[in-house]
């Protein structure tokens, strides 16, 4: 298992960056999910990696060995594309066994490795078919299997699971976690599916205008983001001006207090050093809302009027108005919420550890 470091990364394209300075680092033989809106630059910065793009400028680690100035083949980098780049003249078995091919490895070895990956990735009575017969399933199982027949150190998948129909997604992320897992794989997979990514991602990278903007566990990235940018990208969080108010008089538990429309809030925050009157935004996650009764002491408190339920299976979507008709969402479980009804005035709460502070103002009032 090797580590991936990216370091200050540019590629343009005439007057456009398309990856400006980004920096990555993709710990062994982990899932690092690169995650980011269309037009951020992930395809950009995998292609670099993978040799298929040269750089104009950083510089790119695979383990010891620094490898901008490698040709692909040189790289040990296995790549999956979206679309899954099978050649539609070749067999299954033929477009598996090209890069061993394209490696001069002798038939008879060629033949032994190509049916043993066949069998691992389940495609072996497969063999003989072209590409236009298979399905989005079987066609990512099979360009896996031509990205590992080669035994790279590197897997990079772009977008794999883009045609692969909802009900057969899950298959296909237990398929790519196995294979990778078992060769021991440091993989970068590009995505746009955040709840995907939250949930099968060992490390999460948020990309956007060619720019790394976190990444961290994921986590780490939903509970604590850098910016709202990467709050909202990664889930429907409430927003709300905030000021500075006033600081704890016990540095260790880093707490804030802040003036927002809803009121004064307690908050504990990893901004460096926030004094009274800094100007930011505060977020929080509508799960974190709590509806009376019960409320801890040390809990931040406010009322609000219900006007909207949205039942959601195990789960309800409750839209209020908070002091100042403020617009706030929570949501509840079933089970949590029986009790509520629209029209009705509760009181929402939520503890300091679940208000998130992020640097500046947000451009749009509300919540998202």
């Amino acid at each position: 298992m090797i580590r991936v470091i990216a370091e200050g990364l540019v590629k343009r394209y005439g007057r456009v960056a398309a990856v400006d300075h980004a920096s990555l680092e993709l710990p062994p033989g982990e899932l690092t999910c690169l995650l980011g809106p269309p037009g951020a630059g992930k395809t950009t910065l995998a292609r670099l990696l993978a040799g298929l793009e040269s750089a104009d400028d950083g510089e790119i680690y695979f383990g010891d060995r620094m490898v901008q100035a490698l040709p692909p083949r040189d790289r040990g980098v296995g790549m999956v594309f979206r679309d899954h780049a099978l050649w539609p003249a070749l067999s299954v078995r033929d477009n598996v066994a090209y890069p061993l091919k394209l490696q001069g490895v002798p038939g008879r070895e060629r033949r032994r490795r190509v049916d043993e990956t066949l069998a691992a990735l389940r495609v072996d009575t497969l063999a003989d078919l072209r590409p236009a017969a298979l399905t989005p399933g079987q066609s990512l199982r099979v360009a896996l299997a031509r990205a590992l027949i080669a035994q790279p150190d590197v897997l990079i998948l772009d977008e794999p699971l883009a045609g692969v129909e909802p009900q057969g997604r899950d298959d296909a992320w237990d398929e790519i976690r196995r294979a990778r897992v078992e060769a021991g794989l440091t993989t970068l997979l590009l995505t746009s599916a955040v709840p995907e990514a939250l949930a099968r991602a060992d490390r999460l990278a948020v990309m956007d205008l060619g720019r790394i903007l976190q990444s961290g566990t994921p986590h780490e990235l939903y509970t604590q983001p850098v910016d709202v940018f990467v709050a909202r990208l990664l889930g429907p969080t409430n927003l709300l001006q905030g000021q500075v108010d006033g600081l704890s008089h016990d540095p260790s538990r880093r707490e804030v207090v802040v003036r927002t429309p809803v009121g004064r809030l307690v908050a504990r925050t990893n901004l460096p050093a926030p004094t009274a009157t800094t100007s930011l935004t505060v977020s929080i996650r509508p799960e974190s809302l709590a509806l009376g009764p019960g409320i801890p002491s040390d809990a931040n408190r406010f009322p609000a009027t219900i006007e909207r339920i949205t039942f959601q299976g195990s789960t309800r979507r409750i839209l209020l108005r908070g002091p100042g008709d403020w617009p706030v969402t929570a949501l509840a479980l079933q089970s949590q919420s029986a009790h509520v009804r629209e029209g009705q005035s509760v009181t929402l709460s939520i503890a300091p550890e679940n208000v998130t502070l992020l640097p500046g103002k947000f451009a749009v009032g509300g919540g998202s």
